[in-house]
């Protein structure tokens, strides 16, 4: 395999990686859902109350194992998948292993008035969410110089604010009714939703700014590497368009 046809493997790989995060972290609340209802259960509370919704006569929830293993299944994407900086990496690694505390660590039960207000899943699903909203408002701007006009980067950069705001106020949203309102539970279902759906577009949109770029095929090349910010930084409009590598030592 020569360089080129090595390279588009590459690029190929990670761009396809990318998009199956975003499509496994769809799947989850439509699928735990789809379940239920072959079950003859109803909308739940919440995505996490599929772990133990069970249907008539039924000894085992039937939901939980698409629940846990589609949960296990994106923390490995996402832990897998390397990001442009330290930062948005960390993040990511930091979400995935949230993720597993979603996943191994289920949400109270049928405790009523007994349920404590916090929970260590209600803990590591907040905290996954900000994990995620962090990389979309903070580090989702670290490519954009890569694009070659202007127009092209201010429509992205507001897809971009626009889906993390979403991500950030879900989860929040779905801990105060949880938490603290008497309202219609089964919001939050669509609360949570709603955030893993903003995840998805965000991911998906970077994907297409990435091969527009075409900057994963320039970091390869050794033609452009990603300016680094500090933690909370994020990247000025007025950032030169590309960055280049100085060239290698003999």
């Amino acid at each position: 395999m020569d360089n080129d046809k090595l390279q588009e493997h590459i690029l190929s790989t990670y761009l396809n990686l990318r998009f199956f995060i975003a499509a496994a972290a769809v799947l989850i609340p439509l699928v735990v859902y789809g379940v239920g209802r072959l079950h003859g259960i109803g909308l739940q509370d919440s995505i996490s109350a599929y772990y133990w919704a069970q249907g008539p006569g039924e000894m085992y929830p039937p939901a939980r194992a698409w629940f846990v293993g589609g949960l296990l299944g994106v923390a490995a994407l996402l832990y897998l998948y390397k990001g442009f900086s330290f930062e948005e990496n960390a993040a990511l690694n930091l979400a995935a292993v949230l993720a597993v505390g979603v996943a191994v660590f289920p949400m109270q039960w049928n405790c009523q008035e007994e349920c404590g207000r916090f929970s260590l899943h209600g803990f590591c699903a907040v905290a996954m969410f900000l994990c995620l909203a962090y990389v979309m408002w903070f580090r989702s701007l670290d490519t954009l110089v890569h694009l070659p006009d202007e127009r092209s980067r201010a429509g992205y950069r507001k897809t971009y604010e626009l889906t993390s705001i979403v991500m950030l106020v879900s989860p929040i949203t779905a801990f105060l009714m949880n938490t603290f309102w008497g309202t219609p539970k089964s919001y939050v279902f669509f609360i949570e939703t709603a955030g893993i759906l903003a995840f998805a577009l965000y991911w998906v949109v970077k994907s297409l700014e990435l091969r527009q770029s075409g900057v994963v095929r320039k970091v390869l090349v050794g033609q452009a590497r990603i300016p680094q910010y500090s933690l909370l930084e994020r990247v000025p409009k007025d950032a030169p368009p590309e960055v280049h590598l100085p060239p290698a030592a003999p």
